[in-house]
């Protein structure tokens, strides 16, 4: 098991007799989840029905479902709509007066608006009668979907733990660069003091003191054993389905703890390792809003 992408397809055709229909169904990414399906008028009450079957099987993602009906074989009848067209045309004449442009209608006017109007009576039956059918239509798109969910999280989780083993070299190296930085502010602080023509006595405790004081400062040890647990989680996360929330709460904290290093970091490569750092964080964070 592992993650899920919120990025997928799936498609359906059936047949209702005297239509056919193709549903596809789309989803992209969303922080929460967004439904819209889009059917026939006949059909008004086809959203919140189906919905249902599609929140049993997605928990995020903006997912779009459309369904397109055309009459079957030797059944069809193209009609105009005689209401639609006559209400285009008041409103063209109302926004010609608005507009103070004379408007005259014209044969040709009136034939543009009745096409743009023309469907195909496709003589779809009650919605219930077909609810079985739809739902299994449903069912069909949304495993192929949730197929495609699933292999391009099994994907994108495999790129993240190769960010995430990155991420643990790089704080490695800033674990080590940092072991050093006491002893070098030790043999810096000598150098100056010989440069300026003093000794220096190990034992003096105001020399204790400032390298104590250093040391404190520059110590990563709380940000490096939190950043080695948050390491542990996110690779926990990976194999889990729905983590897509969790890890994006992890990259937060992968940064906040990485910013606080920058902020510690004595020396000039720890820094260098910080910048890297943060950007394969941003990297895995472009990553993780993919996922599900």
């Amino acid at each position: 098991m592992s993650v899920h992408s919120m990025t997928g397809f799936g498609r359906a055709e059936f047949s209702l007799g005297t239509s056919n229909g193709v549903l596809e169904i789309v989803s992209v990414n969303q922080k929460n989840l967004q439904i819209a399906v889009y059917g026939p008028a006949e059909w008004p009450t086809l959203e919140h029905t189906a919905s249902a079957w599609i929140k049993a099987q997605l928990q995020r993602g903006k997912i779009t479902a459309r369904l397109n009906f055309t009459a079957a074989s030797g059944t069809a009848t193209t009609t105009w709509d005689t209401p639609a067209t006559l209400q285009a045309l008041q409103e063209l004449q109302h926004l010609a007066l608005q507009a103070k442009v004379p408007f005259t209608p014209s044969l040709e006017t009136l034939l543009r608006l009745a096409e743009s109007r023309r469907h195909n009576s496709a003589n779809l039956p009650v919605l219930s009668e077909v609810e079985a059918t739809l739902q299994a239509t449903f069912q069909t798109a949304l495993t192929q979907l949730v197929r495609m969910r699933q292999q391009e999280g099994q994907a994108l989780a495999k790129d993240l733990r190769q960010r995430l083993q990155n991420l643990r070299q790089l704080t490695a190296g800033m674990a080590e660069h940092e072991k050093s930085a006491p002893a070098r502010h030790l043999k810096l602080l000598h150098q100056r003091l010989q440069d300026a023509g003093l000794s220096l006595d190990l034992q003096d405790e105001r020399l204790l003191k400032e390298l104590a004081l250093y040391a404190d400062r520059c110590d990563i040890t709380e940000e490096f054993v939190r950043l080695q647990s948050h390491f542990d989680q996110f690779e926990r996360e990976l194999v889990t389905p729905l983590g897509g929330r969790k890890l994006d709460f992890l990259v937060q904290e992968l940064l906040r703890e990485v910013n606080t290093i920058g902020s510690k970091a004595a020396e000039i490569a720890t820094t260098r390792l910080v910048l890297e750092a943060k950007t394969e964080i941003e990297r895995i964070r472009e990553q993780v809003q993919n996922l599900e």
